[in-house]
């Protein structure tokens, strides 16, 4: 039986109790709004927003996802107008104040790497910002410890990656084990170039000439020592780690989706990248043959059977992840996803269809399969797709683009230049009808919860 000491006692912890949960009630519905008109807040809110988008900007975010982080961000501070715009090197953002001020915040990104670690981790931050909604100091405290705990692999696992990417491949584009050796010891001859200018800043054209063009020299060398029969499965092998295949796939996106400048942007980036690749990679091929002329004579590619394609790019895929390090028990998922867009394209083509055709089913299996490992997991679709998309990245149609700008066959090359881009635009397409789709969904169904709520 309770006394009424004790009855008196639980009534004065149920109050303690009430009064505790009002004080968080309260500090949420502060840090939920502006108060008062406070333009010092809306400053401050505007540049964590932009800080954060630019840091996933610097990983490698897609343009559509960095202008959201923007506008979620905000709007769950209860800032109904603000507006962002977004190009490979710049984030723009503005917002009106209930006082009818303009704030606007612009940063510029001098450079940036592929780091699919660093995506999922400043996602999952902004999700969190916009569930929790912190003050500024606590949302900036975050951020900081967010951009400590992303993942670098070691530099031996990084030339293991790029070792992985060339010998997969050699495999993949009909290449036998020694050509696939040989295409592992070119690509890991890139990987320290590209460290290597990296350390001295130097631009994306003399970047990319300066490693093609070691590329071409090396891949060649080994073949005229013996290393491998054919120097140019060894060097479209190779040359897989330069391509700029996820920059045209997602200029050509940007370009479908509306973000025309974006889109534009990384066009003139591949453009760039190509240049340099053909005129690097020709200079070397040309080099190294004018003193070791039996290297022109290769034998033939050889047709390996579906399951072995698979399983070549399945290790070039893995090498993909690491470079971009990737981390985390979502790995094998995303390595999965290259197992499945490879064998619908060949599945495709053996049926009858045209490569553009089959090429754009193979990326909207991949994508359809990124979109729910990206609902299951609760991780953005970037690294399940990226990883999905490697095997069919036109690693070849691109080198031999290249071989016949060097041997002066401008009619080949123009007809090969073509279907390689054709390649390319059918899987921007294929990947964005799904995600478009998959998106429509969200908005459907967000639309349908609201009307049931009220």
């Amino acid at each position: 039986m309770i006394t009424g000491e004790k009855r008196k006692v639980l009534f004065q912890k149920k109050d303690k109790l009430a009064v505790a949960e009002q004080a968080i009630e309260a500090q949420q519905a502060r840090a939920s709004a502006p108060q008062n008109g406070d333009e010092a807040f809306y400053e401050e809110l505007l540049e964590f927003a932009v800080s954060l988008a630019n840091k996933l900007q610097a990983c490698g975010a897609e343009t559509y996802r960095v202008e959201e982080t923007i506008n979620r961000v905000v709007a769950a501070y209860g800032v109904e107008r603000v507006d962002a715009f977004v190009i490979p090197s710049c984030v723009m953002a503005s917002l009106e104040t209930d006082g009818g001020r303009i704030i606007t915040k612009i940063r510029r990104l001098k450079s940036g790497e592929t780091m699919l670690d660093g995506i999922e981790r400043y996602s999952s931050l902004s999700r969190r910002i916009c569930m929790e909604k912190p003050d500024m100091q606590e949302a900036r405290r975050l951020l900081r410890e967010t951009e400590k705990k992303v993942c670098r692999y070691p530099i031996l696992i990084y030339y293991l990656a790029a070792f992985l990417i060339g010998a997969g491949f050699g495999i993949f584009f009909g290449g036998g084990i020694m050509e696939a050796l040989a295409a592992g010891v070119s690509c890991m001859a890139i990987g320290a170039s590209l460290k290597f200018m990296a350390k001295l800043h130097a631009n994306t054209f003399f970047t990319s000439f300066v490693c093609s063009f070691i590329l071409g020299i090396a891949a060649n060398l080994l073949t005229a020592i013996g290393l491998c029969k054919n120097a140019d499965i060894a060097v479209i092998g190779a040359i897989m780690l330069l391509v700029p295949g996820f920059l045209f796939t997602n200029s050509l996106r940007d370009v479908i989706y509306g973000d025309t400048m974006s889109g534009l942007n990384r066009l003139v980036q591949v453009l760039i990248i190509a240049v340099a690749l053909a005129f690097g990679t020709s200079s070397g091929v040309s080099l190294t043959r004018h003193f070791f002329p039996e290297i022109a004579a290769g034998m033939a590619p050889i047709d390996h059977p579906l399951y072995i394609q698979c399983i070549a790019g399945l290790l070039g895929t893995l090498g993909f992840g690491l470079m971009f390090n990737m981390h985390g028990r979502g790995i094998p998922f995303a390595l999965l996803g290259s197992i499945i867009s490879w064998p619908v394209c060949v599945l495709a083509m053996r049926l009858g269809l045209a490569e553009p055709v089959a090429y754009l089913l193979g990326a909207a299996a991949s994508s359809f399969y990124a979109e729910i490992m990206a609902r299951i997991r609760k991780f953005p679709a970037t690294s399940y797709l990226m990883c999905a998309l490697v095997p069919l990245i036109p690693g070849s149609g691109i080198y031999y683009t290249m071989d016949f700008i060097r041997r002066s066959m401008l009619a080949e090359a123009y007809d090969k230049g073509m279907a390689t881009a054709a390649i390319a635009g059918s899987m921007a397409v294929g990947v964005l009808l799904v995600s478009t789709g998959f998106r429509m969904w969200s908005v459907w169904r967000s639309n349908r919860k609201l009307k049931i709520k009220a």
